[in-house]
């Protein structure tokens, strides 16, 4: 068993080299302590403050960290492999080198952390906040950014093959040489991202949004393309590919050359785009509408919707962008995810979603009725909520029917 230290004041101790393995350390105060080199594998370092503390070189393997502060910290080239630093602030810390294999990091603060040459291989970072972090050159195979924030990150020859990065926001990040073969990348936003000699061979890019982004020489081959947005028409020579997978599923039975490609990013059959795919810009105003969308069809609303109603189905998806604002608006199922805003304080908003994503930048006010198979949630660290959920209808049909048997 590890030396009991939980709530202890270690504030500015020199701790380098000290044998902490297993050592219970929840909630301790090691604000500017010198834990170089340290033995903290296995230690219970739960909601402690580490802020400015010198760690580099040291062993946490196993460690938990949950919550813990470590706020401009400095654990280069410490050994992090397997250890659980959910929700943890990381805000400006320095990591570069380390070894965070296995790692997990949902929902932890990351902004502005170095990352630099960090192994990454299979870490957990769905949800995290990695706003203008750098991880250049970074090995993060197989690792899980889903949902995560990386916008304006420099991932400059980072290494992320099969990672899964589903529903991210990488806006105006640098993928300068980055290998993205094989990774799952639906729904990404990489508005402005610079993709110069970007592999993403085989990957799942289906509905990612590329608006305003940069490329050059990036490969496509094999790609999982339908339902991509360009923001325009890029030249041939930007990309590298010989086909392109354009089937809605991503089960190959719709192969496509570079050009065809190019000519219909969108993936629909001829005749089929319009019908499946509606967009409100910047300054466009909509209002007493009623639309219905069928299955994978996509509406992107960057502009103003007021006293509409959206009949979305199953497999249709709603966007709403960051400048986008739906207001006294009802949205009968589908799939939605906010960037901007939802304001639909007088009824139900939200009727039977079957999700509801909410980005750091989204905001939300309304009440959401789920339908009976449950809404999937996912909601970002700064996103604006004043939510009430319903629970679904058939469990609530049930309770009632209990009651009167």
């Amino acid at each position: 068993m590890g030396e009991d230290l939980a709530r202890s004041d270690l504030r500015q101790v020199n701790l380098a080299g000290a044998k902490l393995a297993n050592a219970k350390l929840a909630r301790a105060d090691l604000e500017g302590a010198n834990l170089e080199n340290a033995d903290l594998s296995g230690a219970d370092l739960s909601g402690a403050s580490l802020r400015e503390a010198f760690i580099a070189g040291a062993n946490l393997e196993g460690a938990i960290l949950k919550k813990a502060d470590l706020d401009g910290a400095v654990l280069r080239a410490a050994k992090l492999k397997k250890a659980d630093l959910s929700r943890a602030n990381l805000e400006g810390t320095n990591l570069e080198g380390a070894d965070l294999e296995k790692a997990k990091l949902r929902y932890a603060q990351l902004d502005s952390a170095n990352l630099a040459n960090a192994m990454l291989a299979g870490a957990n970072f769905s949800q995290a906040d990695l706003d203008s972090a750098c991880l250049v050159g970074a090995k993060g195979e197989k690792s899980n950014f889903a949902r995560a924030s990386l916008a304006n990150a420099l991932l400059e020859g980072a290494n992320l093959r099969e990672a899964v990065l589903d529903e991210s926001v990488l806006r105006n990040a640098s993928l300068k040489r980055v290998n993205l073969q094989g990774a799952s990348m639906v729904e990404v936003d990489m508005e402005k991202a610079v993709c110069e000699a970007t592999d993403f061979s085989r990957a799942d890019l289906r509905r990612a949004r590329f608006v305003g982004a940069t490329f050059s020489k990036t490969v496509i081959e094999s790609a999982r393309v339908f339902g991509v947005e360009l923001g325009g028409t890029p030249h041939a020579d930007a990309f590298v590919a010989q086909r392109c997978d354009l089937s809605r599923e991503a089960d190959g039975s719709r192969w496509v050359t570079l050009q065809k490609f190019l000519k219909n990013p969108g993936g629909a059959d001829d005749g089929e785009d319009q019908r499946l795919r509606r967009y409100v810009g910047p300054g466009d105003v909509l209002r007493n509408a009623e639309l219905s969308f069928e299955n994978g069809a996509e509406v992107q609303v960057d502009g103003l919707l007021e006293h509409c109603e959206l009949n979305m189905a199953e497999d249709a998806s709603l966007i709403i962008g960051e400048s986008g604002v739906l207001e006294n608006c009802r949205v009968v199922g589908g799939r939605v995810r906010v960037n901007g805003c939802f304001l639909e304080r007088s009824r139900v908003g939200l009727d039977g979603p079957v999700e509801l994503v909410v980005s750091k930048q989204g905001a939300v006010a309304t009440t959401l009725q789920q339908p009976a198979t449950e809404t999937h949630f996912g909601f970002a660290a700064g996103c604006r909520l004043r939510l009430y959920i319903k629970e679904p209808l058939k469990r609530v049909e049930d309770s009632h029917a209990a009651r009167s048997n």
